[in-house]
């Protein structure tokens, strides 16, 4: 799906598919300017995107004004690309564990 490992100012990791479903597949990158930086980049596959585009852009606005908020219960849109596919870059959660 993606076939390049720099965008624009983020850099897939090599080997790093986090995950992979219907519509899309999140890989680990990070940022150019600070490799410290680690991001999740999530490529919705073009098809997709085209069949539901209002839907995601009603979903990118709403991760905006999430973001803006910077809660720690969420998880914050650090940019959105459109290339070969749709490409949102969020920011990385750590030692994620979702037991009770």
């Amino acid at each position: 799906m993606i076939s390049e490992t720099d965008i624009g100012d983020y850099e897939i990791i090599k080997g790093g598919v986090l995950g992979t479903g219907a519509f899309a597949t999140v890989w680990k990158g990070r940022a150019k300017k600070d490799s410290s930086q680690l991001v999740a980049i999530k490529a919705i596959k073009k098809k997709n995107f085209l069949k539901s585009q209002q839907l995601l852009s009603k979903e990118i606005t709403i991760l905006k004004e999430l973001s803006s908020l910077h809660h720690r219960n969420v998880v914050g849109l650090l940019d959105c690309v459109v290339s070969c596919c749709l490409l949102l870059f969020l920011q990385r959660l750590y030692q994620l564990t979702l037991s009770v």
